[in-house]
C-alpha cells in the first residue's frame, strides 16, 4: 500500500502503516531487502501503529478476521461487511470471527449491501 498510496490517494507514504521491507545500509548505499519486518496482520497491526505513533489507534476500520486485534485496541471500532454479491463480490470467508465480535462488542457495522449507495463508478 504505501509505494501506491501517494499515487493513488494523495497519502503520504510516511503517513501508512503496515507491513515494511528491511533496509541495508553498507558502504554509503541503501539497499531494500527482500524480507518484510514483521507482517501487519492480526496483534502485527496493532504493534505497527504503536511503533509508529507511540499509541494505540482512536480510530480503526476493518474488513477481516486479520483486523480483530486493531478494531479491539481503538477507540472508535469500524467494520465494514462485504456482503454485496451484486454489485462487488461477497466475501465474508475470513471474516467470520470478526462479524461475531463485531455484534458481541457493537462495533459500528458497514453494510455495504445495505448502507453503501454506490460501490464503483
Amino acid at each position: 500500500m504505501r509505494v501506491i498510496c501517494e499515487e493513488a490517494w494523495g497519502i503520504f507514504k510516511e503517513n501508512v502503516i503496515g507491513s515494511a521491507a528491511e533496509y541495508e545500509y553498507n558502504n554509503g548505499t541503501l539497499k531494500r531487502g527482500t524480507v518484510l519486518r514483521g507482517i501487519a496482520l492480526g496483534p502485527g497491526k496493532v504493534e505497527h501503529i504503536f511503533a509508529r505513533t507511540g499509541r494505540l489507534p482512536v480510530f480503526a476500520v476493518g474488513n477481516g478476521d486479520v483486523d480483530i486485534e486493531m478494531l479491539e485496541s481503538a477507540k472508535f471500532r469500524l467494520f465494514i461487511n462485504h456482503d454485496d454479491d451484486k454489485r462487488e463480490y461477497a466475501y465474508e470467508n475470513g471474516a467470520e470471527k470478526i462479524l461475531a465480535i463485531a455484534k458481541e462488542k457493537n462495533f459500528t457495522i458497514v453494510s455495504m449491501k445495505n448502507d453503501w449507495k454506490e460501490i464503483f463508478k
